[in-house]
Order: C-alpha cells, then structure tokens, then sequence
C-alpha cells in the first residue's frame, strides 16, 4: 500500500483497515505529526487498559506515567524529524503495573502531496525471549552452584585484564586455590555437604575480595582470583587472607558437628618480562602443587 492510500486510510478511520488490524494479535497504533492518537487495534486497547474512544486524539503523557511517555515522545518526535522506519527495544511498564520488555516497530506515513503525515507503530512482546536471553546469558557467565564467575568467564577476563596490564605496563598477579581434602569431605559427608562446602567457601572469597579483583570457580573444588595492579609479594598477603577467611568458616554438617576447612594457594605474576598469561596460570599451578607436596594450608609462590 502507498503512503497516500495509507494516509487517506487512516484520515478516514476505514472500516476496511480497523477490521484488518483488530485480526492482528499484536499492539497497532497511528498518530498525526503532533503525536496524538488517530487510531489503534482492539490489542492495543488492550494493551494499555483503555477504549479505542478513551485514546484517540490524546498524548502519551496523558497514557503513560511521566518516565515512560518521555521515551515514546522522544523516539516519536525523532521518527518524524527522520522519516523513514525506526525500530528499538525498550522496558515498558503497563497501566497496570506489569513489566514488559517489548519492540517497536515504527514508519512514518505520507499524505497526497508527500508530505510526512504521521506515523504507524506495532509493538511485539518480547518478554519471554528476554527472559531467555537472560537466563541463557547468566548460565553462560555465572557458575549454577556457586553463584560466583564460572571457568569461561574468567578465562575471557584474565585475557582482557592480562592485555590491559600489559598495555599500561602495570602488574596483575593470579591466584589458584584448591580445598584441601574436599574429596575426603565428600566421601565422608556426601555430595550434599559438599556442595555446601563449595557455596560457602565460593562466598567467603567473594566477599573478602577487593573491589577490582575477579574471583571465579575454575573447576572442581578449585578457584581462580585475578589481582590487577598487584605483585606476588602483594598476591602472597592477599592469598594469605583468603585462607585465614577460609579456616574461620564452620560449615554446620548436623545439630552437634561442625565442620573446619583449609585450602592450597598458588600464586603467578605477569610482570614487564613475563607477559604470557598461560605462563602466569603455570607458574600459579606449580606453586599450588608445591603447596599441597609440603602439607597443605598454605600460600606458595
């Protein structure tokens, strides 16, 4: 359909164009180029909890709540100052209260001299697959168990964080901590207390860490905490708080036992001569092992 057909569709309120959209399962509206309602669909009437009769000829301040209505009257106005066809993502929250998230779909329309007339929108619900998208994405960040950084997320900000160290020429240390005995805990507890055992001491190190630091569950009952702007000597104190946390945590396995953890630290520093951070992850693995050859419970370098 051309612009000026659509125009003189909408300027009359066509029957023929309110029994096509009212068909559509999916929010319709037209405005004028003040804005202001011309017309809408029976889903949009339900969409924002009023009558075609009570929306024609209003504004999206008189419809929305002040946030929201300036959004809209600022995508509409630059729609308008731009003809053509606008399409955007945005949080919307109903009359009602309800949160969506939803997309709009705009155009401008002609009359019969070319002139910008108005415009036409549709908006999708787009709700679920942003739920998704969100749920995919935190599965894809987050370890489920834990709730801290899982291995792939902290493999990508060791790589950015190692490239920015390197770049400003600054220190960045790693440090990889392994629970001491988990496998007895496990077989002596169960899996259930086991994986308390993880959840517990995964928030311990999260919540004793700095504010610029990454800590993430590297695999297992292993961790792996990133210390920008910091040197072994500074890495080794800081790995030595980590394990007096630890060794304060009482994890309670029943009514009348509780149960004390230590860990193993090994610590790696890319400095200005060694900048590969696989090396780093190395040398921090090795120093883990020394750590766990000479009894445990400690920090090595």
């Amino acid at each position: 359909m051309k612009d000026v057909e659509l125009h003189q569709l909408l300027q009359g309120n066509h029957r023929a164009l309110l029994l096509v959209i009212d068909a559509l399962p999916f929010p319709i509206y037209y405005k004028d180029l003040a804005c202001k309602y011309l017309g809408c669909n029976k889903a949009y009437e339900e969409y924002v909890g009023l009558s075609r009769k009570q929306i024609i000829g209003k504004d999206v301040f008189e419809l929305f709540e002040k946030g929201a209505a300036a959004i809209f009257a600022a995508s509409d106005t630059e729609l308008l100052a731009n003809p053509g066809i606008q399409i955007y993502e945005a949080p919307v929250i109903k009359p009602d209260g309800q949160m969506l998230y939803v997309k709009f779909h705009k155009a401008t329309f002609c009359n019969e001299y070319g002139e910008v007339a108005g415009l036409i929108g549709a908006i999708i619900d787009i709700t679920e697959q942003k739920t998704l998208e969100k749920k995919f994405k935190r599965l894809a960040t987050y370890d489920d168990l834990t709730g801290i950084y899982n291995r792939r997320e902290g493999r990508k900000q060791l790589k950015q964080l190692c490239k920015d160290a390197v770049r400003h020429k600054r220190p960045i240390s790693a440090i990889l901590l392994d629970l001491d005995n988990f496998k007895v805990i496990n077989d002596t507890y169960g899996h259930d207390t086991g994986d308390m055992v993880l959840k517990k001491a995964a928030q311990s190190l999260d919540r004793y860490s700095r504010a610029h630091d990454f800590v993430c569950r590297y695999g297992g009952e292993e961790f792996m905490i990133i210390l920008p702007e910091t040197n072994k000597q500074d890495a080794v104190k800081i790995g030595e708080r980590y394990l007096d946390e630890l060794r304060k945590l009482e994890i309670q396995i029943t009514n009348d036992e509780k149960l004390k953890i230590t860990a193993s630290i090994g610590v790696g520093e890319l400095d200005a001569e060694f900048t590969d951070r696989e090396l780093m992850l190395k040398q921090a693995d090795e120093a883990l092992y020394r750590a766990k050859a000479n009894g445990k419970n400690q920090v090595c370098f």
